[in-house]
């Protein structure tokens, strides 16, 4: 785990730490309670500046300087501060559910697909698929008229789904994808909600269109992630491999591999930036990687482990850089939130109140 809020000073911040480590060298045991406080303190209030792209390399020497600290000094005073009443006092915050998805039928009907483990599942009258694990998967039937099938994700919940021409569709929490039992067109279409990674197979004479709300994705072959939450401002798309071309209203932008487009909701502009699209699909590889504000990163913590969060006060606009593993309890990810000094919670079953 790596919790740091952002600083425009990341070199000095590591000269720092390394000073503090030298100093705490010769007496790491007996170390005095006022210089595990100073040490933690140093490590915690940094300068805070816009969010900003960090290269792995830099994470990397980040994270050892701050755990090679905090394992002198901050772990001493985390143990203290869990006996305080700053600390989370009530420790019921759910963890994350198992892997659970549900498919609804062209006809309607309600396909719970966790009474299907290595059965074939009836998609439509006369066609059936594959469900093993949390992957289901189509063949392209062509000898029937194609209906439309909708798998849906709960919170807390992925799943991965083979489409009728082979392209691998990996679906985060909370989100759906609508799509025909099978590609019979000229286009291949499929409409999203919430977060999903693709891998297209390439059909030149068949291209690959990804419909969110007013905005389209054209491709041919490619990997790429679109993450369009209702409660999220923009659509954002990560390009890993080939070229998209982002269609929203009449503008078309195409990207390159490295590059995330946003378009915003409201105004439908599209901007296209370089940024770290491996972090983009760090759920997809069982993580989180926050990279901004508190409120963005509790919106995607309520999505896995369906909660919700209350605000009281002023909320803190401070950037953090944190990743931590999908397994790990939310109490102890808000644990180490609250070591920033930042942000406090307070949780109640399901419901947890953030406050200054």
């Amino acid at each position: 785990m790596l919790l740091l809020e952002q600083s425009a000073h990341d070199e000095e911040l590591r000269e720092a730490l390394d000073e503090l480590l030298l100093e705490a060298e010769d007496d790491t045991d007996l170390m005095p309670d006022d210089t595990a406080a100073n040490m933690l303190q140093q490590i915690m209030q940094t300068t805070p500046a816009p969010v900003r792209r960090i290269p792995v390399w830099k994470r990397a020497a980040i994270a050892a300087s701050v755990l090679a600290a905090v394992a002198l000094a901050g772990y001493k005073l985390y143990q203290k501060s869990t006996t305080t009443d700053t600390a989370i006092a009530i420790n019921h915050a759910p963890t994350h559910r198992e892997e659970h998805a549900r498919l609804v039928r062209g006809d309607g009907a309600v396909i719970d697909l966790e009474k299907h483990n290595g059965e074939a599942v009836d998609v439509q009258t006369g066609v059936s698929v594959n469900r093993k694990g949390n992957t289901l998967s189509y063949s392209n039937n062509t000898t029937v008229t194609p209906t439309i099938n909708t798998l849906y994700t709960n919170k807390g919940g992925t799943y991965q789904l083979i489409l009728p021409d082979g392209t691998k569709a990996w679906l985060n929490a909370a989100s759906s994808i609508r799509f025909p039992t099978a590609f019979t067109g000229n286009t291949r279409e499929v409409t999203i909600q919430g977060e999903v990674y693709f891998e297209i197979a390439q059909q030149p004479n068949q291209p690959f269109m990804v419909k969110v709300n007013t905005m389209k994705i054209a491709v041919l072959g490619t990997h790429f992630n679109v993450m369009a939450y209702e409660d999220e401002q923009n659509i954002c798309t990560s390009l890993l491999e080939g070229a998209v071309n982002v269609i929203s209203g009449a503008s078309v932008r195409q990207m390159k591999p490295g590059q995330q487009a946003l378009v915003n909701r409201e105004h439908n502009g599209i901007s296209i930036s370089d940024a770290d699209v491996e972090a983009a699909i760090a759920w997809k590889n069982g993580r989180f990687e926050f990279n901004g504000n508190i409120k963005s990163i509790l919106r995607e913590l309520a999505r896995w482990y369906d909660v919700q969060f209350i605000y009281e006060g002023a909320i803190t606009e401070k950037a953090f850089a944190a990743t931590f593993s999908r397994q790990d309890s939310l109490s102890e990810i808000l644990d180490q939130l609250e070591l920033t000094g930042s942000i406090h919670f307070k949780i109640n079953d399901k419901t947890i109140t953030v406050s200054p």
